[in-house]
């Protein structure tokens, strides 16, 4: 279980639909049997820019267990917002082509990029812009359909990259390119005034983010 996925038969559609955000996952590496541990949980307010796949670029502000995420594509005008509370696991999802509506889901764990949630072991360290992170195997869900996958999460719980085969080959969905910890502004984790919520079957939208990860069937 993580927080973080994405596919889909054509590798170019796989590579889509794995990109926000978000977030690590049970890659066989020869050590042998593991203990499975808790995921570490970020601890400290933060904000960050990451990478995602087909040159998109995520924008990441976390504070309290609320995540604000904002997602831009090439020759794609605009962007797409995410307001996630982690603790419920439901996202408002905003979108330049519907200014005066959130699109309320239910936002499954594997969904959520910066912070991972489920269980996993550590099996090597590794550096992502200029930051130590541990290389974590994260246990993965009984329906998986994404292949092997591993996360760099800091000591203080910030996921940095994750990694995943896909279709036989390794794949990057998620990398940070800069983080800044920090207090954030509360006024971010809101929606704009006048804004009217419309809640959505669990999975329909999580791919336009752009997250790592298969959706999840829709309730």
């Amino acid at each position: 279980m993580l927080v973080m996925r994405f596919i889909r038969a054509s590798s170019r559609a796989a590579i889509s639909r794995a990109t926000w955000a978000g977030l690590g996952l049970g890659l066989g590496l020869g050590l042998g049997t593991a203990i499975a541990e808790p995921l570490p949980f970020p601890t400290a307010d933060f904000n960050l820019k990451a990478n995602l796949p087909r040159n998109a670029v995520m924008e990441m502000a976390y504070s309290q267990g609320r995540m604000r995420v904002e997602m831009t594509k090439p020759n794609v005008p605009g962007s797409v917002v995410g307001i996630i509370d982690l603790n419920t696991h439901r996202m408002l999802m905003l979108s330049p082509q519907m200014p005066k509506v959130a699109v309320e889901i239910a936002l499954p764990p594997e969904y959520v990029v910066g912070a991972l949630a489920g269980t996993g072991s550590k099996v090597g360290r590794s550096e992502v812009a200029g930051e130590s992170c541990d290389l974590w195997q994260v246990d993965p869900p009984v329906d998986r359909k994404l292949g092997p996958t591993t996360a760099c999460i800091t000591a203080d719980g910030i996921a940095l990259r994750t990694e995943a085969e896909i279709q036989g080959a390794k794949r990057t969905l998620y990398e940070v390119a800069s983080l800044t910890r920090g207090p954030q502004d509360p006024k971010r984790f809101l929606l704009p005034p006048g804004v009217k919520v419309v809640k959505m079957p669990q999975g329909k939208f999580g791919s336009i983010l752009g997250l790592p990860g298969t959706p999840a069937k829709p309730q």
